[in-house]
């Protein structure tokens, strides 16, 4: 049995790396975000920036992140991306609702057919 399959790794390698560079962007967006609301519009916002400014407070209130934060900001999004949502679910089974009644009628459909063929 074959855990891992050898055709699909370059599609993980690409994969990974586009994942990256969302996660890297995103903590960057938010870096501008912080800076934006803490540092340069601080007066503009009013409370908006002191409450942005104690949830996350930073040293010298300069947002910073490295390697480590884009990696587990990546994988965070990655397992939020594999949640299975119930919606789907639900999806589903109306999906299958709906199959069932076409076969149905098409069954009911079939049947008065056959017994005006009959008479």
């Amino acid at each position: 049995m074959q855990i891992v399959s050898l055709s699909r790794i370059l599609e993980g390698i690409v994969f990974s790396v586009f994942l990256l560079f969302v996660a890297g962007f995103g903590l960057f967006l938010f870096g501008e975000l912080h800076k934006m609301c803490v540092l340069n519009e601080a007066k503009k916002f009013g409370l908006l920036a002191s409450v942005m400014g104690r949830i996350f407070p930073f040293p010298k209130k300069q947002f910073e992140f490295n390697l480590t934060h884009v990696l587990l900001f990546a994988l965070l999004i990655l397992l939020l991306s594999m949640l299975h949502h119930p919606a789907q679910d639900v999806i589903e089974q109306d999906s299958e609702k709906d199959t069932k009644k076409a076969a149905k009628r098409e069954a009911e459909k079939k049947e008065k057919k056959e017994k005006k063929e009959k008479k």
